[in-house]
């Protein structure tokens, strides 16, 4: 990556508030902001456990088709 990239991608980390850069010298040093990642970590938390229910729900679609075909007596696909 670039510095001018990686710039890039800094600064809009740090208009999001995620972290707060400091330059003493020639050094510029990141550290996580104020909003921290709780928010974030908190939205993708309900849509893991949207997508581990819809997931789950889809196992037991998947197992029910099995089993009707098994009861059926078809042969399997290969």
């Amino acid at each position: 990556m670039t510095l001018t990239g990686m710039k890039k991608h800094v600064g809009v980390l740090e208009q999001a508030g995620l972290v707060v850069t400091q330059k003493i010298g020639r050094v510029r040093t990141c550290r996580l902001g104020p909003r921290r990642l709780a928010e974030e970590a908190a939205w993708i938390e309900r849509y893991r456990q949207l997508w581990d229910a819809r997931f789950d729900a889809l196992d037991e679609v998947v197992e029910e088709l099995k089993r009707r075909e098994r009861a059926g007596g078809r042969k399997k696909r290969e």
